[in-house]
């Protein structure tokens, strides 16, 4: 089975690696129109030619998308860098998915609440639930899910979700730094109130690109 963190990876770093070789070739500049014209046209060829697995197909269409809108500002080598660099952390030495533990989540909890969140892991979610945080930022995490979607070596075998109120760039860094990917469903309005919805898959491996934490890429 195809993993979509895996093919990404593999997608975005044969795009860098081909440009550079068509850069060392002298068919291509350095220019950032130059290299924003190849990836363009890199991203499209890829989709025509049907070079990756399908399951890589919406991402590529919203970069074409964006290389025809944006031309040169399109960032498509920035973003394929910073792609590149945060699943060289996720996966292991060898590019392979790694396994999500309870540990890692319980060692974000724990960094949430001594940043003074309001964190409940011990209620469950059910068709809505209500919180009041009371101006605190909030992290839910159903008590069934804790213990449901872990296998007993404590390895995560269901996505599991994390429902929000607060600061989400804090959060997905804090869970970055712990070797966890969050995917959105909704940054708003979920199961309950006032909160927003993000899943951490098996594996880290869901079928979109995930949350990362925001940082500048200086292009060489």
């Amino acid at each position: 089975m195809v993993l979509f963190s895996q093919e990404i990876h593999i997608l975005v770093t044969t795009a860098l690696t081909e440009l550079q070789a068509s850069q060392a070739s002298g068919r291509t500049s350095k220019s950032p129109l130059n290299e924003a014209h190849y990836l363009g046209a890199w991203v499209t060829n890829a989709m025509k030619q049907k070079r990756f697995d399908s399951i890589t197909v919406p991402v590529l269409k919203a970069w074409q998308s964006r290389a025809r809108s944006q031309g040169k500002n399109s960032g498509l080598k920035a973003s394929f860098l910073y792609l590149q660099k945060c699943y060289n952390q996720v996966l292991d030495e060898q590019k392979q998915v790694q396994a999500v533990t309870l540990s890692q989540l319980q060692a974000v909890v724990a960094k949430l609440e001594a940043a003074q969140w309001m964190v409940n892991i011990d209620l469950v979610v059910g068709a809505k639930l209500n919180r009041h945080s009371g101006g605190a930022a909030s992290l839910i995490i159903c008590e069934d899910q804790m213990l449901q979607c872990f296998d007993e070596e404590g390895i995560l075998v269901k996505p599991i979700s994390l429902y929000l109120r607060g600061d989400l760039p804090e959060l997905v860094k804090l869970a970055f730094a712990n070797n966890l990917l969050l995917h959105k469903i909704t940054d708003y309005k979920s199961k309950v109130k006032y909160h927003g919805e993000f899943i951490i898959h098996p594996n880290n491996d869901g079928d979109k690109l995930p949350e990362f934490p925001v940082e500048a890429i200086t292009e060489e």
